[in-house]
């Protein structure tokens, strides 16, 4: 079965039980509750305010960003919730981030469609598993993406997606490799980076649904 989108076709529906799909007043608040700014205008209210259908083997979480997302950088979500891990969410600090490229990166606005879990086929292989899950409809998330799904999650449930693991995510370091995230615990939100040839238990995908025009 795979996963897809079609971005003119919109439903109340899910088609998995275990799928989360916030609404733009969800996220709003929850953006609110971290401090982040973001707005949606009323056009964006109303294309976002039912949910495309979804097809898909895997638990997903779905939320809409707004065409305003000046502040949906890392860099900006990094500066207002900050490095203290007594004061969740944030993020571990290292200095290797701080002036990486995809750290300013804006979260493209529309619809996301995460795995709220890496697939469970797609740990401990390398960076380049992540196209063979084309055939399922997904794609790599930006790692932008994923830290809003982890952030937006906790800020409605206080639970910690990601706790153990971390996903590849599509985002190149300037160093080389590719940039991780995850590891979702007391001490933080841990952004890493590894060779693309690197592997590890603790490293997955969380594969991204692909949008369909």
């Amino acid at each position: 079965m795979s996963a897809s989108v079609k971005s003119a076709s919109y439903h109340i529906d899910i088609t998995m039980s275990l799928t989360i799909s916030l609404t733009p007043a969800q996220v709003e608040e929850r953006l609110a509750k971290l401090r982040i700014p973001g707005k949606f205008t009323e056009e964006e209210n109303s294309l976002y305010s039912t949910t495309p259908v979804i097809v898909s083997p895997y638990s997903l979480f779905g939320f809409p960003t707004p065409l305003d997302n000046s502040s949906l950088t890392l860099s900006k979500i990094k500066e207002i919730v900050g490095a203290d891990p007594t004061h969740p969410p944030s993020f571990f600090e290292h200095p290797w981030y701080a002036d990486e490229a995809f750290m300013q990166l804006r979260c493209p606005p529309g619809w996301h469609f995460i795995c709220q879990d890496v697939v469970a086929e797609s740990v401990g292989q390398p960076f380049n598993y992540w196209s063979r899950l084309k055939s399922d409809g997904m794609e790599l998330p930006y790692t932008i993406e994923v830290v809003l799904m982890l952030f937006l999650h906790f800020a409605g449930s206080k639970e910690q997606l990601l706790l153990r693991k971390h996903t590849w995510c599509a985002d190149a370091a300037g160093m080389g490799g590719n940039v991780t995230a995850g590891a979702f615990g007391r001490n933080g939100l841990f952004l890493s980076v590894h060779p693309q040839a690197f592997a590890s238990r603790g490293l997955g995908i969380c594969g991204k649904v692909r949008m369909l025009e």
